[in-house]
């Protein structure tokens, strides 16, 4: 039938079956979650109705350090969540085990900490699976949560590879604390508090001394405000 013949509402044999073959394609990668959550965006907050925040910390640097960092959120009984750097966990393998003993969540932030949006795939792919491949040696699983090194976003590969092993969604942030930058304590007291909000993921980072001396007194503020500093697992339950 012409075109300009067709009954209005009718739709072409042509048209039928692109829509068939859309609703199979649809149909196929709803039945694949691997597929469909590796072009989701990142999470970096959870629900901004209840009166939670994360503190989440990249792991690595001075072992020293770490021990003074774990011995202020055990002495204030605050949950976090510690996305290690694979060679840091393997040069002193009894850390993993005491994260977890303290209540903590521990994750996976590479092998090396390099600039993940930069490396080719099978550098990539051998960063995430390194680093998982530690902690299962350390802990028997390959830890709850991934984020990528070097970026607070992540890419389709850095999803797609991360997928690959068991990391259904990559942890961003919407609270930069700039610890890394050893701003001074007063710089990461504000840089939280200035912006942190119901479900804030706030980015800290060990191996800085601003962020010890920071820790008590930033804990403090978030409690005042009424924001309870929870673990990732009990923020975003499973993912």
């Amino acid at each position: 039938m012409p075109t300009s013949e067709r009954p209005e509402g009718s739709v072409s044999r042509r048209s039928m079956l692109r829509l068939g073959a859309l609703a199979g394609a649809s149909t196929l990668l709803g039945t694949i979650p691997g597929i469909a959550n590796a072009a989701s965006p990142d999470i970096s907050h959870g629900s901004r109705s209840l009166p939670q925040v994360a503190l989440t910390f990249h792991g690595a640097g001075d072992k020293a350090m770490a021990q003074k960092l774990l011995a202020i959120l055990k002495s204030t009984q605050t949950p976090v969540t510690v996305f290690a750097v694979g060679a840091w966990l393997k040069a002193d393998t009894s850390i993993a085990s005491q994260i977890l003993a303290d209540g903590h969540d521990l994750g996976n932030h590479t092998m090396n900490h390099l600039q993940s949006k930069t490396l080719g795939a099978a550098k990539l792919d051998s960063e995430i699976s390194g680093c998982a491949k530690e902690l299962i040696s350390l802990i028997g699983n390959h830890g709850k949560f991934f984020r990528p090194s070097g970026t607070q976003y992540s890419t389709p590969l850095i999803r797609k590879t991360a997928l690959k092993y068991g990391y259904k969604k990559c942890i961003s942030y919407d609270v930069d604390s700039h610890d890394y930058q050893d701003v001074g304590k007063a710089a990461v007291i504000k840089n939280v508090m200035s912006s942190v909000k119901n479900g804030s993921i706030i980015s800290l980072h060990f191996g800085h001394q601003d962020t010890i001396d920071a820790l008590p007194t930033l804990i403090t503020q978030l409690h005042a405000r009424g924001l309870k500093p929870v673990t990732l697992s009990t923020m975003l339950g499973t993912i």
